[in-house]
């Protein structure tokens, strides 16, 4: 729906150049998708009709149901351009030029960016992902193909010495996908509390406990001469 793929000789995925329909189609599909997160946003997703979404994406009603069976799949497109978001941060992890708490800390901030617009809309994604089996099973795909890359990210930095490496990547990955769920549904049911102030603390502990500086002694003797430099240099 959004972009074709094409596997290279190296077997990297590389974008391919999307025809005219194709990309008519995409450009359909984001204005469904804006104008239905604007609604819910707004209105809230039980209150937010089919007809009510192609009206804000000025479209006829049967042209919504060429791209999503319902609205609940369109919470589901939002967590496939999630995956696009990790793909991003997981190229800036491989580049090596911003630490990787710089990097996990901007992919939290980025993942959370459309949920966090109102209360009404994190709600959203959590009746969607409760109350549709097919649009749950699809999510529950993508999060788990985003954890892969998650834990690719988290991998790196344990070999750069710059996380502690005791726990592996993957249980890892998933700590921090947790983290960020629960911190949104807590914000959702008390949207009064400030999600900013909920994601700092929420970030800071995670990252603290991967920290080599917290490890015990033993594993900071085995710490990566660059993560040694770091750790130095941030005292």
């Amino acid at each position: 729906m959004v972009t074709k793929r094409v596997t290279s000789s190296s077997d990297d995925e590389v974008a391919a150049p999307l025809g005219r329909r194709e990309r008519r189609r995409q450009e359909t599909s984001e204005k469904l998708f804006i104008a239905a997160m604007e609604l819910f946003s707004s209105k809230g997703f039980a209150h937010t009709k089919v007809e009510d979404i192609t009206q804000r994406a000025d479209v006829g009603k049967g042209t919504f149901f060429n791209y999503f069976p319902s609205k609940e799949h369109v919470l589901g497109y939002l967590v496939s351009k999630q995956r696009g978001t990790v793909e991003r941060h997981l190229l800036l992890a491989r580049e090596g030029e911003i630490s990787s708490e710089e990097v996990l800390t901007s992919l939290a901030r980025d993942l959370i960016r459309v949920p966090s617009k109102s209360a009404h809309l994190a709600r959203s994604i959590l009746t969607a992902f409760l109350g549709n089996i097919e649009v749950r099973e699809y999510m529950v795909r993508e999060m788990s193909s985003g954890r892969q890359l998650i834990a690719e990210i988290l991998r790196l930095g344990q070999e750069r010495g710059e996380l502690r490496d005791e726990i592996a990547p993957a249980d890892l990955a998933r700590v921090f996908q947790q983290s960020l769920m629960g911190t949104l549904l807590l914000w959702s049911l008390d949207s009064e509390s400030s999600l900013e102030r909920q994601f700092g603390i929420t970030m800071r502990m995670f990252l603290s406990g991967l920290s080599p500086s917290h490890a015990p002694a033993a594993v900071r003797r085995k710490m990566h001469p660059r993560a040694v430099k770091r750790e130095r240099k941030a005292r």
